[in-house]
């Protein structure tokens, strides 16, 4: 076990406050230059070695590799290379294509399935608007893949895709022919990774059940950038619907992006926050140390 106060040494009030609340759903409001991945790595460390909560139990989720790097650089010397070997730590795309390939036996491809990076993506809608005799000038496949993308982000599925102009229409005949030829490769792009994720634990009761079990603390660094697949992994992971479950969220979000950032499907999550957990406490970390 960890000696809290020498674990806590160093923390501002509002830090140490980030760290120690552990139980219920906390959004902690960090500028830049606060020590957000300090407050997030102590926060780790404070679960596992002072509370004691198995390692296992601990989700922390980030948007780069490198900040998933960084955390685990500074955890392995807080906690040792045991416990670091135990928590999850990664990516929202990581962690979903570990999931996904765990749980691929309920889904429409094995467990083999590649990735497709963005030139495999613009290549397979090329593919798919040339089965569709489809001219490139008229509908310029980066666009169509945006549109794509965009609906995947809203959980928007091929077959489900509602066009609201003539345009979005062909967009959507596009939609199902990739689709189509993902399938037939048995690839994934990155937008998919995150709409299945997030709707086989919306949708199938007894695998959501055994990811929520299993991860009763759950970290989500940069909140103002998830949009609605992600932030509906994070609801389903923390049991938002189940008012009597524990709710250990921790979300760290950028206050200073968001004057600029928290728009669209980055503000309505804030606004969703607050519903699906409004016992939430808010902390602010303002002070700057750069």
């Amino acid at each position: 076990m960890l000696d809290p106060d020498q674990l806590l040494s160093g923390l501002n009030d509002a830090q140490r406050e980030a760290v120690t609340t552990v139980e219920g759903p906390v959004l902690v409001l960090a500028g830049p230059g606060s020590g957000k991945t300090r407050v997030l790595t102590h926060r780790v460390a404070y679960i596992v070695g002072v509370v004691g909560v198995p390692a296992w139990h601990l989700m922390a989720v980030t948007f780069t590799n490198k900040a998933a790097k960084e955390m685990k650089e500074r955890l392995g010397g807080l906690i040792g290379p045991t416990a670091l070997d135990q928590l999850t730590i990664g990516t929202f795309h990581a962690i979903c294509a570990r999931l996904l390939r765990r749980e691929a036996q309920t889904l429409a491809f094995d467990d083999r399935f590649v990735i497709f990076d963005t030139d495999d993506q613009l290549r397979a809608i090329k593919q798919a608007m040339a089965d569709l005799n489809l001219d490139e000038k008229t509908y310029r496949p980066q666009s169509v893949l945006g549109s794509i993308s965009s609906a995947k982000n809203e959980l928007i599925r091929a077959e489900d895709y509602v066009a609201p102009s003539y345009w979005h229409e062909v967009a959507g005949r596009v939609y199902k022919r990739y689709q189509a030829i993902l399938r037939a490769n048995n690839a994934l792009d990155f937008d998919d990774l995150l709409l299945e994720t997030a709707l086989l634990l919306r949708d199938n009761e007894t695998i959501a059940a055994r990811y929520k079990e299993r991860y009763g603390f759950l970290m989500v660094d940069e909140f103002q950038d998830t949009n609605t697949a992600q932030y509906a992994m994070l609801r389903s992971l923390s049991a938002a619907a189940d008012k009597d479950a524990p709710h250990n969220l921790c979300a760290v979000g950028d206050e200073d992006q968001s004057i600029y950032r928290w728009r669209g499907a980055d503000y309505r999550n804030i606004t969703r926050l607050r519903k699906d957990f409004p016992g939430i406490k808010v902390i602010l970390l303002e002070q700057n140390y750069r």
